[in-house]
């Protein structure tokens, strides 16, 4: 292989990377459990073994033997392989299901990784920010103009601190109680506590959600917000 093929080997991968966190980092950032790691490998990988498919076996050879070199064969393989992570993202408590949006664009990093393993950077660069745009623009649309509106949801933000040892329990009460959790964020205190804030969208009133969380006696300095968006 010449320099010129490593150039286009290493541009293209460094595409995939670059479009992958792109994608991440909106699902980092809002507390998704595939965040910014998950997206980056997942459209590089893709990158990579497109780049396998064009470039990798017609540099094998056998003595005798002659094949035919078919760049869609692993590449198609991409598409049913990322369904096995995009299931791992998808969790069902009762009657609710969460993490179909991600595993959507989990999928949709893999189109990505593949469009940059052939080059089509424009396409990976336009199918990266259409994601983005529907993530961002689409899901304020649902909280403003179909959630709130149809089904009578408000989006509350819970500020407390807690033992680290009670994070479990909580996370449990929390579970029970809102089957829509929007961003959980965690801090570190050097007091061997804990300081979190969640975001979710629940029909309870404020008064129920501070009755909820006033039985928790390891909380401290709660304070809960109802947030207008």
């Amino acid at each position: 292989m010449d320099i010129a093929l490593y150039s286009i080997l290493s541009l293209r991968v460094a595409m995939a990377i670059l479009f992958g966190f792109m994608l991440g980092f909106e699902r980092e950032i809002t507390g998704k459990i595939a965040g910014l790691r998950t997206h980056i490998l997942v459209c590089t990988g893709s990158a990579v073994f497109t780049l396998l498919s064009i470039y990798g076996f017609k540099y094998i050879t056998a003595e005798g033997a002659a094949g035919i070199n078919d760049p869609a064969r692993i590449a198609a393989q991409i598409i049913v392989g990322i369904g096995f992570i995009g299931a791992g993202t998808v969790m069902r408590q009762g009657s609710n299901v969460s993490g179909i949006t991600t595993a959507a664009t989990l999928w949709m990093s893999a189109a990505v990784g593949m469009a940059c393993g052939c080059g089509m950077f424009f396409l990976g660069a336009i199918a990266t920010i259409s994601t983005l745009i529907i993530l961002i623009l689409i899901r304020n649309f649902e909280r403003k103009f179909l959630l709130n509106r149809i089904f009578n949801v408000r989006h509350v933000e819970i500020s407390f601190s807690c033992p680290t040892e009670s994070i479990d329990e909580i996370h449990k009460i929390i579970e029970k109680n809102f089957s829509t959790i929007e961003r959980i964020k965690k801090k570190p205190r050097d007091d061997n506590r804990v300081s979190m804030k969640i975001n979710v969208a629940t029909k309870k009133t404020i008064t129920t959600v501070n009755q909820i969380f006033s039985t928790i006696d390891s909380l401290s300095s709660l304070e809960i917000l109802e947030v207008q968006e």
